[in-house]
């Protein structure tokens, strides 16, 4: 009986320490768990789930099949521009993430990206989809950065990581969000060339990126020719003058869901 009642003694004993420890953070105090609340930045870690559930779906968008980022196809453009002020727009491609999957822009909070391609494969053109949150005036200096880096000579051809862009140009923006900004730019890769087409839009402080690219492949195209002397269909490979195009219905469609 005597164990009994000093193992019930130790018990309340412990339990009296933990409150009186708990009670010493409290909202007055300038430690304890007052310090933990505030470094756990609630806002920040809702930002993921909160992007996570306006991500484009294929019921959002008939007519594509939508797919997360293969992360291992991390973009070799995500590395450090030549030049400075021309940085911008390889960090947009990918659908912001420069082809990294889910990780996050510079400056950005959070990320999600998607990944849609025609659902009955006729149309080589493949869209990024990206979401970005930012913190304070963070995404207005991102798309102030854009225009600038558009408006400036020394963009014309500039490389960033392992690769060479060339051919960057403003393109029509649509009448989106607070504000927007398109573009098209190119890559070499190897004998092939990558164009892109990409259209940035800012709602408050959340960019949504849409890249949209197919493979200028001169031997396919050839191939192709070929294949039609010979009363046959080609694959369909895109011709030098078949710049990809965003779908404003994938543009919608996501901007429904910010």
């Amino acid at each position: 009986m005597k164990s009994a009642v000093s193992r019930v003694v130790a018990v309340v004993s412990v339990v009296v320490a933990l409150g009186a420890s708990a009670g010493c953070g409290g909202s007055g105090s300038d430690g304890g768990d007052g310090d933990a609340r505030k470094s756990a930045k609630p806002g920040a870690s809702a930002g993921p789930s909160k992007l996570e559930k306006a991500a484009l779906t294929a019921a959002d968008v008939k007519g594509y099949k939508v797919e997360e980022p293969d992360e291992s196809e991390a973009g070799a453009g995500s590395g450090k521009p030549s030049r400075a002020e021309c940085g911008p727009l390889a960090a947009m491609l990918g659908g912001g993430g420069s082809g990294t999957g889910d990780v996050a822009p510079d400056k950005a909070k959070s990320h999600v990206g998607r990944l849609l391609t025609a659902a009955d494969g006729k149309d080589s053109t493949t869209t990024d989809v990206g979401l970005s949150s930012y913190a304070g005036t963070d995404a207005k200096q991102a798309m102030a950065d854009l225009r600038a880096a558009l408006r400036s000579k020394k963009c014309a051809a500039f490389r960033a990581g392992e690769q060479r862009y060339l051919g960057a140009r403003s393109l029509a923006a649509p009448d989106k969000g607070d504000e927007a900004v398109s573009y098209k730019i190119a890559h070499r890769r190897g004998e092939y060339v990558t164009r892109e087409s990409v259209t940035v839009v800012r709602s408050g402080s959340t960019l949504a990126v849409f890249g949209a690219s197919n493979m200028y492949d001169p031997e396919g195209v050839q191939r192709d020719k070929d294949a039609e002397k010979d009363g046959m269909g080609g694959s369909g490979t895109p011709t030098a003058d078949q710049d990809p195009k965003v779908d404003p219905k994938i543009v919608d469609a996501q901007l429904d869901k910010v």
